[in-house]
């Protein structure tokens, strides 16, 4: 759980520190923008829409709905022809925004152009009719001017202030949960949207500040699907290595001087005949941490079924060797245990029975092959380098496997 704490505040540090300088340096003064105040008072439109042709190209539909609701606050927010008209309930109106952005954070990237669509905009719409229709509501305003902690007569804090308090508590943990059940930068930035929104609410801005808040939303969301984006398409999902399309990216920047070394699992059909394919990934996933944690600078990508490459720049073959040998051993070294298939899905069961099934536990042994090659001689290109690598790593195979060949 520290480890997931940990990944969930670096993953939110980012936007929400983007949010808070720029907010800070706009409200103080610091940051003048007065020369080009006509034009930002129209690009959280102009962003929004960018965001929601981006969503719908890279598929990440949720989205869309998020910022139609924010595209709707930004024009409640004032100064937007025609809709003054929609006169809504401040407090309830914020907390529609963030029932939409908890709501939205847990939906799956469907169709927009079918009936999980057309039910989402329902919702969207449902709640614009809501806020219209209950804008003068007495019932509506005595529920949210409810008071958990008694105040006096002449408090100056908002009658609202204790509803819509404990409602940004619980969203902020529920999307911090979120977040760490299934990080993403879109998770985090969705976080870092709330919390904007809840800063805005209860803090005391200019309609200037505001208005620059929403850039900043449009600008965090575009951050999010691109980066989500680019992870979906050079990560590998299995393991979490960057995937070969990385690798092939990554090789475009190499210098003049580097090492590769390309590494296969042994018997690896042999894994997935007898054990399964839920062990065969299970052995994938343990060789890629072990490869992960390379030394001397190397960084580890899944290049295909059972092979990896590591690449060090600026290395030397000489260099490189201790450090393959040491990932080698590891590997080879460490028992990993066969999960049983018969295991009782009860907590309690499984606990006592623990000790009977730790008799019944195999441990099998995984080992690699390793083949390395340098950029040298005539071995100019990438491909020719990956290619030489390749070779020796045929030789550590007919060498006898769980051995290293240049």
């Amino acid at each position: 759980m520290s480890y997931s704490l940990q990944a969930f505040f670096r993953a939110i540090a980012f936007p929400t520190l983007l949010f808070i300088g720029v907010i800070s340096a706009v409200e103080t003064g610091f940051a003048n923008l007065t020369p080009w105040q006509d034009l930002i008072l129209q690009t959280p439109l102009l962003l929004f829409a960018a965001t929601i042709i981006l969503a719908l190209r890279f598929n990440q539909t949720r989205v869309i709905y998020i910022v139609l609701f924010l595209a709707l606050a930004w024009a409640n927010s004032g100064k937007v022809e025609n809709i003054d008209y929609f006169s809504f309930h401040p407090s309830l109106f914020f907390i529609s925004q963030l029932f939409v952005l908890m709501a939205f954070s847990f939906d799956q990237n469907k169709m927009v152009w079918g009936r999980h669509g057309l039910t989402r905009v329902l919702v969207l719409f449902a709640l614009v009719f809501i806020n219209y229709k209950f804008n003068h509501s007495i019932t509506v305003n005595e529920i949210l001017s409810s008071q958990v902690i008694s105040l006096s007569a002449d408090s100056k804090i908002s009658p609202y202030f204790q509803i819509e308090f404990i409602v940004s508590a619980i969203c902020l943990f529920t999307l911090a949960t979120r977040q760490i059940m299934k990080p993403s930068q879109l998770n985090a930035s969705i976080w870092a949207l709330a919390f904007g929104v809840i800063v805005i609410q209860f803090g005391d801005f200019t309609y200037y500040t505001t208005i620059v808040s929403y850039c900043l939303f449009g600008v965090l969301i575009i951050h999010a699907v691109l980066t989500d984006s680019y992870q979906m398409a050079f990560s590998d999902e299995l393991t979490g290595l960057s995937a070969r399309r990385a690798l092939l990216q990554s090789s475009i920047s190499l210098g003049k001087r580097y090492t590769v070394a390309m590494m296969d699992v042994d018997h690896f059909k042999k894994f997935n005949d007898t054990y399964g394919h839920d062990v065969g990934d299970q052995v994938l996933r343990l060789v890629a941490s072990k490869i992960n944690d390379v030394k001397g600078g190397g960084k580890a990508y899944r290049y295909g079924g059972e092979e990896f490459t590591i690449i060090f720049p600026n290395k030397s073959v000489s260099y490189a060797i201790p450090f393959l040998e040491q990932v080698r051993e590891e590997i080879a070294n460490y028992q990993m245990a066969i999960r049983n298939d018969d295991r009782p899905e009860d907590q309690k069961k499984g606990k006592s029975s623990r000790k009977k099934s730790e008799s019944k536990t195999k441990f099998v042994n995984v080992t690699i092959s390793i083949g390395v090659a340098e950029r040298e001689g005539q071995l100019k290109d990438f491909d020719q380098v990956l290619k030489q690598a390749d070779e020796a790593l045929y030789r550590a195979k007919q060498a006898g496997r769980n051995c290293l060949a240049e």
